[in-house]
């Protein structure tokens, strides 16, 4: 009997840390949720994720970790009797979580000290030692596969219902200030998001303050949301940019609600680009360390803008390249012209006039 013909009435499904790996494996979760609609399906999210997973299959349970009463972690996943575990994540601590929950099936990748822990093994989507093979949403999939699924091909947005935008409060500060936004009139909207939580992924304050003034000069109603450790950035953008371009504090939550106010999404490769494309917005996104192939998704709404350097994709957190050429040498003209094809694709831009690549035009986009 395979994997798939069997009846399993617990599933434990492991997708912590990272937001956008979190998003880009919701259409995983959503297949095994098809699979097995009998069964109860625990999903385990790092604490700050769960409201935004609020909304997914019936029987789907999110569940936050750490736990909020205290209890003993492994006894009380123990206590769950799982008879499926998926450990989407991989990390020496999941593997003995899956090891430790009693499942009879236990999938996993195929990675040197954590491979003891599953009985279905499923290789990693590496070719090499840093390349993707495909699109990272599509790799979810694959241990799907070995356990005898076919899923379909991977979508944005497949699997969360919705994001709990609905929740938010029209009278609290955000709120407010969302309603009196989007109430304004004018031309397409565009929210930038800058963040990196690796170095070698930010991308200079000189280029976002540069796209920032040439998208409103060519009437694009332009925000810059900062996330958490953005305050350096900010520091350097408050004297270049007026304060009515910065979005107030957020949570995920408040967030899904700004972004469906806006036409595209611009930003660095972070989680908070998977949760624009999930919503259904066009996303520019500037890559510099990491690789479009497996993180980009697929499709003509979604483009990359990138320099091409030899050592570019490297996946390090950290540029060992004096001067980062990646991202200090790609100015902010490939990314406004790109932004602004974007905008006209989709009948959103006010101006119909090209825009050259500028004279750092050895970007690409992809």
């Amino acid at each position: 009997m395979t994997a798939r013909q069997r009846d399993f009435r617990r599933i434990l499904l492991i997708r912590r840390r990272a937001l956008g790996d979190a998003l880009v494996s919701l259409p995983a979760v959503a297949a095994v949720a098809d699979a097995w609609p009998e069964a109860i399906i625990d999903l385990v999210v790092d604490k700050p994720l769960e409201p935004l997973f609020s909304d997914l299959a019936p029987n789907v349970n999110v569940l936050a970790y750490p736990r909020a009463d205290g209890q003993p972690w492994l006894r009380w996943l123990r206590s769950r009797r799982y008879e499926l575990v998926i450990d989407w994540l991989g990390s020496p601590r999941t593997a003995i979580w899956t090891a430790l929950s009693g499942a009879g099936v236990r999938v996993g990748y195929d990675l040197p000290r954590r491979r003891w822990a599953y009985n279905l093994r499923v290789p990693r989507n590496r070719s090499g030692a840093h390349p993707l093979r495909g699109f990272a949403g599509e790799a979810f999939l694959d241990p799907l596969r070995a356990l005898g699924l076919t899923p379909e091909p991977w979508t944005p947005g497949a699997g969360l219902r919705s994001t709990g935008e609905a929740a938010v409060s029209k009278d609290t500060p955000f709120g407010q200030w969302l309603r009196n936004w989007s109430a304004m009139q004018g031309g397409p909207r565009a929210i930038l998001v800058m963040s990196a939580t690796w170095s070698a992924k930010a991308w200079p304050a000189r280029h976002v303050a540069g796209l920032w003034r040439r998208l409103e000069a060519e009437g694009v109603r332009t925000l810059l949301a900062p996330g958490p450790g953005d305050e350096a950035l900010v520091g350097e953008l408050l004297p270049e940019m007026p304060s009515r371009a910065f979005v107030p504090p957020t949570t995920l939550v408040e967030m899904a609600a700004l972004l469906r106010c806006c036409d595209v999404f611009v930003g660095t490769d972070n989680g908070l680009r998977h949760l624009a494309a999930l919503l259904g917005l066009p996303t520019v996104t500037v890559f510099g360390p990491t690789d479009p192939a497996g993180w980009n998704p697929p499709g003509p709404r979604h483009v990359c803008v990138r320099r091409g350097e030899s050592c570019s994709p490297c996946d390090l957190k950290e540029c060992p390249v004096p001067g980062r050429p990646c991202l200090e040498n790609l100015g902010f003209e490939p990314v406004a012209a790109a932004t602004l094809d974007l905008l006209r694709a989709h009948g959103r831009a006010r101006t119909a006039a090209e825009r050259s690549a500028g004279p750092e035009g050895k970007a690409t986009t992809c």
